[in-house]
């Protein structure tokens, strides 16, 4: 059982590393603290060796390139036209004024588009990133450590709406047994959460 004021740890069911990886950056958007989600149990491939390691390192630099990607264009048109009339009232309403203003803003608006992007990534780059890597076939846990009731609430909000096929409570992440992880066999606190619907 959970000692008296203590929370309940939640651990989140996913059908692959895919899934896992997108509730580990909704976890991380909602503000939960990247030191309190982990992945469980053996999900890498151990004989893996260089070729997993290079393909973790390419999956998760692709997946924050694309971020910053898509940051920059969603800051460019933005900035361009706003360069571009910032320009224009100021400088009267010339092409070359024109341009100028549209460059300029466009630069900017796409420099502040990529950090905006970047400031998306997950907290938790230990186990964003290992979701990457070659995994065990077959489902993946991940663990979110649970100070209090409202940071458990927050955790649930995002594990309700997020790939998780079957939450669980657990009285404590760091005391769940080595190896693959099974959601009926787990130490229930009390509650258990369903499937999110």
């Amino acid at each position: 059982m959970t000692p008296p004021g203590d929370h309940p740890d939640l651990v989140a069911f996913h059908h692959d590393g895919r899934t896992a990886r997108a509730t580990i950056v909704r976890l991380s958007r909602a503000g939960v603290d990247g030191n309190d989600i982990a992945l469980l149990g053996p999900v890498e491939v151990v004989t893996a060796g260089r070729y997993g390691d290079r393909q973790t390192d390419r999956g998760s630099s692709l997946a924050l390139g694309g971020m910053v990607l898509r940051g920059m264009l969603v800051g460019l048109l933005p900035g361009a036209v706003f360069g571009a009339v910032l320009l224009a009232v100021y400088g009267g309403w010339t092409l070359p004024v024109l341009l100028s203003g549209a460059g300029g803003g466009a630069f900017f608006g796409a420099a502040v588009g990529s950090l905006a992007g970047l400031l998306l990534a997950p907290t938790m780059v230990d186990s964003w990133e290992r979701t990457f890597s070659p995994l065990v076939p077959g489902g993946v846990a991940v663990g979110v450590r649970c100070a209090d009731a409202r940071s458990a609430r927050r955790a649930q909000r995002v594990l309700r709406v997020s790939g998780a096929h079957t939450v669980r409570e657990v009285p404590d992440l760091d005391a769940l047994p080595e190896g693959p992880l099974d959601p009926d066999t787990l130490p229930s606190p009390g509650r258990e959460e369903g499937p999110p619907t």
